[in-house]
């Protein structure tokens, strides 16, 4: 350990009271739970939300109480589903991985005292809050009010994102412990380090949109006009590309935005696979540029949802070479994790079987994509939508929720001092992996049937399917499912206030810095001093060492004392 003389990541002054501390705290780690805790909010409200949609789609003639109280009609169903994507894209699958794991241990795995800004740190979290509370009012409102208030919600959730990007980024490249180079950085920082650039770009860009978009709803400008106002322009070829910009701009956001949820959880599995798997990445310099291309290429295939909408004829192929160019770096993830695990001694506690559980789901819906790049397929979509559905969730939703599990359970004696409990986390698991399966793997099938009604000039053929049967066992499927996901909340309650505490500073046996403090960390992590960095962050089988692993800031001299002592 070194001693820091600079001005620079000075300790913040630890503030007394509920309030100094948890509201207007800037403290990097009070402010990770913050958003671990508004994503945990998030998700649960998102099921409930999900399980009314699947009983509406299952029994359309019950009442339910709660929509039936503010109107059983579409457009409440509408703005079911609209809360529901919300929730969980935002709040859920892009706030927990990133802005609630990524703000609590990023400074803690490089060696820094706090986040490079504080104050935008805060200032971003409340931003987010904000967000949530605009978009579960639209749902009370009328519609008009209600997508412009949605709009003005995603609005401030892409300028804390923005923020947010700005802080990960200026804290990995200026921040970094002495010693700790580029190369020696936990794979879980690369991925925020990349996710952060990638959601600088494509959030700045929402943004610009949705000010536009509500330029054009209050003062009547005309950035994406109404398709009936500009078909009685007289240039009607030109007028036609505006609102093609809207598309353009939303899907530049949109198809990245799968990989702002999804590269988070590759750093968390790959650090989980070789924590518990006692061995080194496989390739890991290998799998730092495939999380890298998975940035790039992410951000690059945008085009591929604009195929109909007036492109030069070549610009199609272009954005499908780059869009199958993805499956590289994919291709090198999943070799690197099985790599990783092959003659490996696997640890099969809950948290490795998460991560686990993260690639067969990630495999599954990657699997299932190739089945949507046919054109039958694809007009199949538009009498069904359950293969896109079951896809989407299953390589992105549920996919990302297992890894950000997996987190938790890896990182909770971290965060609060004591253990969740193993055995009803490996219930809760198998009931939840089967439970998902059960539910997303029936909607690839009724996408399967309703594509064996196209008839290759793609018209549909008169066939009598077992639809509804399906749609009653995937209801009732997602209600065990989440009424499974009650056995979570009761272990992570109970855990939480009456959990075993874990007295030793490294339960796991891990390498990374957030391991050499206290658990959980002092207010100022490192205290007056910063930790050196010696080696790499998945130093496991060392021949050299005492134990099956060396920590990264352990120096040279004390790994041949450690292994001196052990003879």
């Amino acid at each position: 350990m070194s001693t820091d003389d600079s001005n620079a990541n000075q300790l913040e002054t630890l503030q007394n009271g509920f309030l100094s501390r948890h509201v207007f705290g800037s403290n990097h780690k009070i402010i990770g739970l913050n958003y671990l805790w508004l994503a945990l909010f998030s998700v649960f409200l998102g099921m409930a939300m999900s399980l009314l949609m699947r009983i509406h789609l299952a029994w359309p003639g019950v009442h339910l109480p709660f929509l039936s109280s503010l109107g059983n009609l579409p457009d409440r169903f509408a703005a079911l589903t609209t809360l529901h994507g919300s929730l969980m894209v935002f709040l859920v699958l892009t706030a927990a991985p990133q802005a609630g794991f990524g703000n609590y241990f990023l400074p803690l795995q490089i060696g820094a005292r706090e986040m490079a800004f504080p104050t935008l740190n805060l200032l971003a979290f409340w931003l987010t809050v904000a967000s949530l509370f605009g978009m579960t009012a639209t749902f009370f409102l009328s519609p008009q009010p209600a997508i412009t208030l949605w709009i003005v919600s995603v609005a401030i959730f892409c300028a804390a994102s923005l923020l947010n990007a700005l802080n990960f980024s200026v804290t990995t490249i200026d921040l970094r412990a002495p010693g700790m180079t580029l190369p020696r950085l936990p794979l879980t920082v690369w991925a925020w380090f990349i996710n952060a650039i990638l959601g600088a770009l494509i959030f700045s860009i929402l943004l610009a949109a949705c000010i536009c978009l509500l330029s054009d709803r209050i003062f009547s400008t005309h950035f994406f006009p109404e398709l009936n106002f500009i078909s009685s322009q007289p240039a009607r070829a030109v007028a036609n590309a505006v609102p093609v910009l809207w598309r353009r701009l939303f899907w530049f956001f949109a198809q990245a935005e799968v990989y702002v949820a999804m590269l988070p959880c590759f750093g968390l599995t790959a650090h989980l696979i070789s924590t518990f798997s006692r061995k080194p990445v496989w390739k890991e310099r290998l799998v730092v540029l495939a999380l890298c291309g998975v940035g790039v290429f992410g951000f690059c295939v945008w085009g591929q949802h604009m195929f109909s909408s007036g492109m030069n004829p070549f610009s199609p192929l272009v954005f499908s070479l780059l869009a199958s160019s993805l499956g590289i770096p994919a291709t090198i993830l999943v070799v690197s994790w099985f790599g990783t695990l092959w003659n490996a001694r696997v640890q099969l506690n809950t948290a490795m079987l998460f991560a686990l559980g993260f690639i067969s789901l990630f495999l599954s819906g990657g699997l299932s994509g190739i089945f949507l790049a046919r054109h039958d397929l694809a007009a199949a979509a538009a009498v069904s939508d359950d293969f896109v559905t079951g896809h989407f969730h299953l390589v992105m939703g549920v996919a990302a929720t297992f890894a950000i599990l997996g987190a938790l359970f890896f990182w909770f004696p971290k965060l609060f001092g004591r253990r969740l409990n193993e055995p009803l986390g490996k219930i809760h698991f198998w009931l939840t992996f089967a439970g998902v399966y059960c539910v997303f793997m029936p909607m690839h099938w009724l996408g399967l049937i309703a594509h064996s009604r196209v008839s290759p000039n793609g018209d549909l053929t008169s066939i009598a399917l077992p639809g509804s049967s399906i749609h009653t066992f995937i209801t009732v499927t997602i209600l065990l499912t989440v009424l499974a996901q009650g056995l979570f909340l009761v272990n992570f309650l109970w855990s939480l206030f009456r959990g075993e505490r874990v007295l030793e500073t490294n339960p796991w046996r891990a390498t990374t810095l957030e391991w050499s403090v206290s658990s959980p960390p002092p207010a100022g992590d490192f205290g007056v001093t910063v930790p050196v960095v010696y080696r790499g962050a998945y130093e496991f089988s060392m021949p050299d060492a005492a134990e099956d692993f060396v920590p990264q800031h352990l120096a040279p001299s004390q790994v041949v004392k450690a292994r001196k002592a052990g003879e």
